[in-house]
């Protein structure tokens, strides 16, 4: 057998071309989405500090509610990718109706929960009397748009493990157009539409939402040209127990992951909320800048899932461990380049979301913290995918839960209070976090255990 590392030169540039075409349009497909939460941000500030706080503050409980879907699609893409290396299809679409279906009845629940317990879940997070009733509206509104969004996510999770991520980016940049679209008609008024602020917003996000799942439902038409499509004649909307028993243990430790994350982010925000109304708006731009960046390797992360789960379904762990190289050092590539531009453009690019220069000066030296966590951030981001693909998604929650529920707003409070860092304090913990995250999912995946998980 072929050591890992000596894969043959034809082989090599083969499989760097498939990474790279399956990384290109999902690392793509996320910066833009990045991009458009930056401008969101952006349209949302025209309307004053305390309006970027009370959307601030609804991201937390948005996410802690969208981590059960997140969870569901990281076993879908790890059992889809499996049957496909396999050559499978059948199983493979099979394996997709059934995540869709139990996507769909997640979906309801929870976003009709959060609808009806809006005011309890962003009070909860943080929203003070100045920001408590547009926070309320804007989560109502933008729960009703989630459900078409959790099934058009759970569709893209699917095509993913197919490698088609040309399609999901088309999804996502219709659906971030007609938001910022919308945005601009509706937050300030233009054009005869209403002036809604905050709750234009929402309203833009949900239509956004909305054309994501007609063009995720349209991707999966049947004689598409690809081996996942609907097929409601053939298959039933019965729940298929055996498969989705099966799926539970990969499934259920992303559950684990997410929550560990959304716990973590959730206390770690509640912290920062706690400095102050402009303090947390300042964090609201740094974070989406941090967002924006870290949903770039996101792409990277995407091809090592996808390319793992189908090598591993071939029966070839050598070939999963190089493809895993490739995608790393794409990430830190990629990583490079946004740490300089953290680092010479601080200044213009905190300018693009407040005019205060306090916030300017303040916000560049806190995103210096972002950029010194770009190549780490990378690391533990596609180091992590490669694991989810293999469906080793124990470890990566296990590692998530000591560094990113525990750690990080520990050392967070201990660095904004007792020290009196302050903004500083909750930046180094971020930092820290991901120092900490890349050294030991670098560590997991270098003994190679996961290589012999059978799904």
């Amino acid at each position: 057998m072929r050591m890992d590392n000596a894969v043959s030169p034809p082989e090599g540039k083969s499989l760097r071309r498939q990474v790279f075409q399956i990384a290109w349009p999902a690392a793509l497909e996320a910066m833009l989405v990045g991009v458009v939460d930056l401008v969101d941000m952006a349209m949302v500030s025209s309307l004053g500090l305390t309006a970027v706080s009370a959307v601030g503050v609804t991201n937390q409980p948005k996410r802690i509610l969208l981590m059960f879907t997140l969870a569901l699609n990281v076993g879908a893409t790890a059992f889809i990718s499996r049957q496909i290396g396999r050559g499978d299809q059948k199983k493979a679409k099979h394996c997709m109706h059934q995540f869709l279906w139990v996507s769909i009845l997640m979906a309801l629940g929870l976003y009709t929960l959060g609808f009806l317990l809006a005011r309890p879940f962003v009070t909860l997070a943080g929203a003070n009397e100045e920001t408590i009733d547009a926070a309320a509206v804007y989560f109502q509104i933008l729960m009703i748009g989630q459900v078409p969004q959790a099934v058009s996510l759970t569709i893209n999770a699917c095509l993913r493990a197919e490698g088609k991520t040309r399609v999901t980016l088309l999804t996502n940049t219709t659906a971030n157009v007609v938001n910022l679209i919308f945005n601009y008609f509706l937050i300030l008024g233009k054009w005869g539409f209403p002036r809604l602020e905050v709750a234009g917003a929402a309203i833009a996000a949900s239509l956004g939402s909305a054309a994501a799942f007609l063009i995720s439902v349209w991707s999966v038409r049947p004689k598409n040209g690809g081996v996942l499509f609907l097929d409601l004649r053939g298959e039933t909307l019965r729940l298929d127990l055996p498969l989705l028993r099966g799926a539970w243990n990969v499934t259920f430790s992303a559950f684990h992951e997410q929550f560990f994350q959304r716990l973590g982010l959730f206390v770690f925000t509640k912290i920062a909320a706690s400095l102050g109304t402009v303090e947390f708006a300042m964090y609201q731009f740094i974070m989406n800048l941090a967002n924006l960046q870290g949903y770039t390797y996101d792409g990277f992360a995407s091809a090592a899932t996808a390319v793992t789960g189908q090598s591993l379904g071939m029966g070839s762990p050598d070939r999963a461990r190089n493809a895993g190289k490739y995608a790393v050092w794409m990430g830190y590539i990629s990583a490079a380049a946004v740490t300089a531009l953290f680092i010479l453009f601080r200044h213009p690019i905190l300018a693009f979301f407040s005019t205060e220069e306090y916030v300017i000066s303040q916000g560049g030296r806190l995103l210096m913290f972002v950029a010194v966590s770009c190549i780490p951030c990378a690391g533990n981001t596609i180091y992590a995918g490669i694991l989810r693909g293999a469906g080793d998604t124990k470890a990566v929650a296990q590692i998530t839960l000591w560094i990113v529920a525990i750690l990080r707003p520990l050392s967070a409070w201990l660095l904004c209070y007792p020290f009196g860092f302050r903004q500083a304090g909750v930046w180094t913990s971020f930092a820290l976090a991901h120092f900490l995250r890349w050294i030991l999912l670098y560590i997991h995946w270098r003994k190679g255990a996961w290589r012999q998980i059978n799904l």
